[in-house]
């Protein structure tokens, strides 16, 4: 896979074929990571970063959602 976050976020698989990395809140969480590379990233920075300093409730369970469909 090849991912390209300068400008609009743009994934691609080997051959090239364009993948749609959903709504905003996803391509939000893929770009923390991939800025992040080779690097633990923390829930707390994971949640600051898509939520920022003031997370609603249900925030925890919102981002192990996320992170688990981006892993799909």
């Amino acid at each position: 896979m090849r991912f390209g976050i300068l400008g609009p976020l743009d994934i691609r698989t080997d051959d090239g074929t364009s993948v749609a990395p959903g709504g905003p809140r996803p391509r939000a969480l893929l770009t923390l990571l991939l800025l992040a590379a080779g690097r633990t990233v923390g829930t707390d920075r994971l949640t600051d970063g898509l939520y920022g300093a003031e997370p609603p409730a249900g925030a925890a369970n919102a981002l192990q959602s996320q992170i688990s469909r981006l892993r799909r």
